[in-house]
């Protein structure tokens, strides 16, 4: 009967032992398809984290700055740095600085966190906020009432760059931070400004800051440990063609992110690293005396 060979056929081969490279295949092929899985699920959320970011920029600055709408042609103007001929004195250069700065440095702390390695997250994230602020800044030259800045570019770049230094060296980030100190601005008609830290110049302060615990040596003496070297910088009544004034600091202050992380947050690492990226932007002026200058 023609069934016979063909069966017993059959039936020799499904007793034949399967190589184990044909197993290996399978779990192989299995594990390239929950890579690629995991792949899509990491660009799916980065795309998430960058979307909102660069989106929720792009509406402040709807709001804020290009409501007269915009005109057809490109313009482009020497804005100045820090001089008394200056709109703002220097404070929106140094907001283009900071803000490029510290997004560059918070997106790399999401990235990383969403799965990225450290190189990749470092060089995405500064790329973003670099394009992301330079986009604006080429938005402007549409705008009717602004123009491109080749300044505020620069500031930028100069920016990103900084982001991109301190966090492929860990030992410099130890030693410097960057630092905004925002408070609402009064108008000249004695009211004051609603909360704006970003477009509002004259309610900013600005600090160069030298930790002591970025120093070995410093840092094993109790007290000195917890102390910075403060370099700040603020300009007032630019606005409106007023008489503006330039304020230079130097002071002593108080390194509380260090001390917060090492006491009341030792024991809470997520606490701790919200902690770090808080005070690594933001300076708070009861943390040390200052010794003011006019110029």
């Amino acid at each position: 009967m023609s069934w016979y060979p063909s069966g017993a056929l059959a039936a020799l081969f499904l007793c034949i032992p399967v190589p184990s490279s044909w197993g290996a295949d399978d779990a192989e092929r299995k594990q390239s398809h929950e890579t690629l899985a995991d792949q899509q699920d990491l660009d799916r959320r980065t795309r998430l984290l960058i979307g909102a970011g660069v989106g929720a920029t792009y509406l402040y600055g709807l709001k804020s700055w290009w409501g007269d709408g915009f005109e057809g042609r490109f313009k482009a103007e020497r804005e100045g740095w820090f001089g008394r001929d200056t709109a703002h004195g220097g404070q929106d250069k140094l907001g283009h600085y900071m803000f490029t700065y510290a997004g560059a440095r918070l997106l790399t702390w999401g990235l990383e966190s969403l799965g990225h390695d450290r190189e990749k997250a470092i060089w995405l994230g500064a790329a973003t906020a670099f394009a992301t602020l330079s986009g604006i800044e080429m938005i402007d030259g549409f705008a009717k009432k602004w123009s491109f800045s080749p300044e505020d570019f620069l500031m930028n770049t100069a920016g990103a760059a900084a982001a991109v230094l301190l966090e492929r060296n860990p030992k410099l980030d130890r030693m410097f931070d960057f630092r905004i100190h925002y408070s609402a601005s009064t108008r000249q008609d004695g009211t004051r400004r609603s909360w704006e830290p970003i477009s509002d110049y004259a309610g900013q302060t600005y600090y160069f800051v030298t930790k002591a615990e970025g120093f070995e040596q410093l840092d094993r003496l109790p007290g000195v440990r917890y102390l910075e070297l403060s370099l700040g910088y603020r300009a007032r009544g630019f606005e409106n063609g007023g008489d503006g004034g330039r304020f230079s600091y130097v002071g002593v202050s108080f390194n509380l992110g260090k001390l917060l992380r090492e006491t009341v947050l030792a024991s809470r690492p997520a606490a701790r690293k919200v902690n770090d990226n808080l005070f690594e932007y933001v300076q708070f002026p009861v943390a040390g005396a200052w010794d003011e200058r006019r110029f």
